[in-house]
């Protein structure tokens, strides 16, 4: 959150852990309900209310917030993929949690990682089918072994192209994805094989 909320709620320093006032953490919402976060939003059309996804009593929902009292990163006005960021027991390949798209203007509370900075929601669906591939995903098992979800988990995922002009054709089905990508990457029949047969296929 911003020095503008931290300002104007400075009951915030006792209501958010010790150090982390300024976090937009996974108990987020019902800590600040009503103070931060709105079920309904707010008629007050002098600020600006955007929305932010978050888990209450482990459902998704979304709430109400000033933007002013966000430090929002660059994908805020832009579309992006969020998935939540513990999900499984770290088995190879595992089904991701329902991955969604993010709209520009929604942000999401530190439950749910942030993929990509798109322009367009094509790209974001693109993205999107990439994230539930069978590769993409047995390339994040590499290092994702236990539940969580990290940024850092995603390093041997290879980045895409995600518009027109890359060299996957995006408007196949993700099975057909991932014959394309199997054979961008070269891998053996016997790697194809391995993976077709012990990863599971997301909807």
């Amino acid at each position: 959150m911003s020095p503008l909320a931290i300002k104007e709620h400075p009951e915030l320093e006792t209501i958010q852990s010790k150090g982390h006032t300024t976090d937009v953490g996974t108990g987020a919402f019902k800590l600040l309900d009503n103070i931060i976060y709105f079920i309904v939003k707010p008629e007050d059309n002098q600020k600006n209310w955007v929305q932010i996804l978050g888990l209450l009593s482990n459902k998704r929902e979304y709430r109400w917030c000033r933007r002013d009292y966000l430090q929002c990163p660059d994908s805020f006005t832009k579309y992006k993929v969020f998935l939540p960021n513990s999900n499984g027991s770290g088995a190879l390949g595992e089904v991701l949690s329902t991955p969604l798209i993010g709209e520009p203007l929604i942000g999401a509370t530190e439950t749910f990682l942030s993929i990509g900075c798109f322009d367009t929601k094509e790209e974001a669906q693109a993205c999107l089918k990439y994230v539930k591939s069978k590769f993409a995903r047995v390339m994040l098992g590499i290092l994702k072994t236990t539940q969580h979800n990290t940024r850092e988990c995603w390093k041997f995922v290879p980045l895409q192209d995600f518009t027109s002009h890359s060299d996957i054709d995006w408007s196949k089905s993700v099975h057909e994805i991932d014959l394309q990508l199997y054979k961008k990457y070269g891998l053996s029949a016997e790697e194809i094989s391995f993976i077709e047969t012990h990863v599971k296929e997301m909807a």
